[in-house]
């Protein structure tokens, strides 16, 4: 692993992502391969008194060796080089096939070329290996024309030397594919992992799972739910003397917590408007239990902003407003959607939020009504609260 690791060094450059830092790597051994093969094909030809053959392969040896070292020592030169090494081991084998006695000869020398083609999907691209397999079909055409002439002038070699060089080209490129094949599958395996990693942090497990059968618009309606707003009082004020990356930061670590209690509460997070938080209970699957998870996470996000200091040094307070009642949710767009809540639930819980008190949890009379007995309330109001006109409102404590 550390001879690994120190190659995935050595040709990696600034901004590589980490899908072609591991091409880099699987391009360097497959010419490592290819250089260690086409030196023993050396000398199994001249020790068969085959030497066109020989040299042919001895040509092999020195292209890609320097393929090599110019990979090793210019990391840049990747995609050329691997492009022109491709394009040799398609054309290079049809070269042998017809110096060694055509499709005849048994030795099954083309089954090489079409590493050119599987190289190239895999290191470099589409359009390269498109363009290496029409090569090898057009060579594989040539070589047959020209076979009674190759199998004419075949070169007599022993009969172990034959096996053991039509065994190699048998088993060896064979591999090579199938490993190739494994390494590009890997790699789709692992992008499939990652969007569905990424759409899942975007979009609830469920909704996600629907959009990938079927991606039209998602509306659903629940009955009820509970609902919930957290902002962070004057955030904007104290960020105004901030800076921009100790601003993000700050937001970045508090709303990770609250990540953490919506996960521990069983609760699910629908989106931050600037330094405010909305998480909602009881949706996409249905609890019963969905206003007390709500407000445990409620009671639970002022202890955690206790740990927070703004850039002065003060404590950092939070608003929260929660409503309870039906929804309509769902994805909308085509184009960077969210899950996202509509109706009038909704909007309460924002109402609830914005004409908050700093550190105090306030909530709607349908709230107070169902956790009646449970936890204590402090009334507030009648006062006015925009879109919604006199309203009285509740302090919920514990």
């Amino acid at each position: 692993m550390q001879l690994i690791d120190h190659i995935e060094h050595r040709l990696a450059l600034p901004g590589d992502d980490e899908t072609l830092r591991k091409r880099k790597v699987a391009a360097f051994f497959a010419g490592l391969m290819g250089v260690i093969t086409a030196l023993l094909f050396t000398v199994l030809y001249f020790i068969g008194d085959a030497p066109l053959l020989a040299w042919l392969f001895l040509l092999t040896f020195v292209w890609t060796s320097i393929t090599l070292a110019i990979l090793w020592l210019r990391p840049r030169a990747y995609y050329w080089a691997v492009l022109v090494t491709a394009l040799y081991v398609t054309i290079h084998p049809w070269v042998v096939v017809v110096a060694s006695g055509g499709y005849r000869s048994g030795l099954l020398p083309m089954l090489w070329a079409l590493i050119g083609p599987g190289v190239a999907v895999v290191l470099i691209g589409i359009r390269p290996a498109l363009f290496n397999a029409a090569l090898y079909v057009v060579l594989a055409a040539v070589a047959a024309l020209l076979d009674p002439w190759a199998a004419a002038h075949a070169p007599q070699l022993p009969e172990w030397i034959r096996l053991t060089i039509g065994l190699i080209s048998a088993v060896i490129p064979g591999m090579m594919v199938v490993l190739i094949s494994l390494f590009l599958f890997r790699q789709v395996e692992r992008a499939r992992m990652q969007a569905d990693a990424l759409l899942r942090n975007i979009l609830p497990s469920p909704v996600a799972d629907r959009l990938k059968i079927d991606p039209t618009s998602i509306a659903e309606s629940f009955n009820e739910v509970t609902v919930l707003f957290a902002d962070i009082v004057g955030f904007t004020r104290m960020s105004a003397a901030a800076d921009a990356r100790e601003v993000v930061g700050l937001l970045n670590a508090i709303f990770s917590d609250f990540d953490g209690l919506a996960d521990k509460h069983g609760l699910e997070k629908i989106k931050t408007i600037g330094d405010a938080y909305m998480v909602v209970g009881g949706l996409p699957e249905p609890r019963p239990d969905h206003l007390e998870a709500v407000v445990a996470f409620a009671f639970d996000a002022l202890e955690v902003m206790k740990k927070y200091r703004a850039w002065n040094g003060e404590a950092i307070g939070l608003r929260i407003g929660i409503n309870t009642g039906p929804i309509v949710a769902g994805v909308i767009g085509r184009r960077k959607f969210i899950y996202d809540l509509w109706g009038d639930t909704v909007n309460t819980a924002s109402r609830m939020e914005s004409f908050g008190l700093e550190n105090v949890i306030q909530v709607t009379k349908t709230v107070r009504d169902k956790l009646d007995g449970r936890y204590t309330f402090e009334e507030r109001g009648p006062f006015e609260v925009k879109g919604k006109g006199m309203m009285t409102t509740y302090l919920l404590n514990k």
